[in-house]
Formats: structure tokens, sequence, C-alpha cells
């Protein structure tokens, strides 16, 4: 699995995917739609959101995922796309976005791809929902003996040190 940080050719005239240390005042409304609740804040970790060029040349936040450190490896969280933006799109682009794999892919993978160049051990994850687990499958992540939690290493660890690893990411519980 190598992970790009190229966006998608296909998309990349009207998609720009990028990290953006002041997270929250863009997350927050794609927070709050999605969960219902505020956006983690801007130094929780690191920060990757889609960006759409609007008909009117202006740049919105369209999906946005965070990572936050634990010991040497990350945890993938707060994944989320605005719905309504995404249908505001016309439908040559919805197309086009569709068969890009859509925006959670692109952004995973430029995640990933920045995670991976700076040393991270591994990204964890909680999932229980067949979408973004389809989604997250394609980015390198597998499933562990939990119900939930997966994983996608980054760094080839001794057998001993991922069992390690695994039980610490167990022991935090749903993050």
């Amino acid at each position: 699995m190598n992970p790009s940080t190229e966006t998608d050719p296909s998309i990349a005239d009207f998609v720009l995917i990028t990290e953006i240390a002041e997270s929250r005042p863009l997350a927050e409304p794609i927070f709050q739609r999605k969960y219902r609740c505020s956006a983690p804040p801007s130094d929780f970790g690191f920060n990757v959101f889609a960006l759409i060029r609007t008909a009117e040349g202006a740049w919105r936040p369209a999906s946005y995922i965070t990572w936050s450190a634990f010991e040497g490896a990350r945890l993938i969280a707060g994944a989320c796309t605005d719905g309504e933006l995404l249908r505001a799109l016309p439908a040559e682009q919805r197309q086009r976005l569709d068969q890009a794999g859509g925006l959670m892919l692109q952004t995973v993978r430029y995640g990933e791809a920045k995670l991976e160049q700076a040393g991270s051990l591994a990204s964890f994850g909680y999932c229980g929902d067949a979408r973004s687990w389809s989604i997250l499958e394609q980015c390198g992540y597998r499933r562990l003996d939990h119900e939930y939690l997966i994983v996608r290493w980054n760094r080839q660890l001794p057998e001993d040190q991922r069992r390690e690893l695994i039980g610490k990411v167990e022991a935090l519980g749903v993050f």
C-alpha cells in the first residue's frame, strides 16, 4: 500500500486536499451536522480537509478527518463530510467524485501518506460503519481481534511490540 498526497487528477480542478492547523472553525459546521457535537479543538491532532471550489470560485470545507498522536502511532477520528455541499455540486462533478472513490478516500490517503512520511508507527481506528470500512480497507487498514478496532501499520514492528501497542490502544476504549 503506497498512499499518496496527490489528489486524484480527475477531480483536482475542483477538489483540494490539505492540512489545516486551525481546523475547528472549518470543521465545526460539518461536525455539528454529522455528530451533533463540537469538533475537536484545533490542537487535538493532525487535521486534513477536502475543500471544494464552488461555482463562484470560493473554497469550502467539504470533508474533515483528524488523527491524534498516541505512543508513536495515530488514532483516526472525526471523519465527516458535508453532504449538503456535495448534493449542491453539478451532476458531472458528483459523478467524477464517485468515480474517484469519494472525499473520504482522498482525505484518508493524503493523511496516511503524510503520517507515514513523518514516521508514524501505525494508525488505529474504531469502525462499525460498513461504508467507512470499505474506504479504510482500501487505504490499508485491517481488522483486529476486536469488534471495531482496526489498524494500518506504517512500520515493520516485531510481533511483541505490535501486541503491546494494540493492547495500549484497546485499553483506551472508544476514542
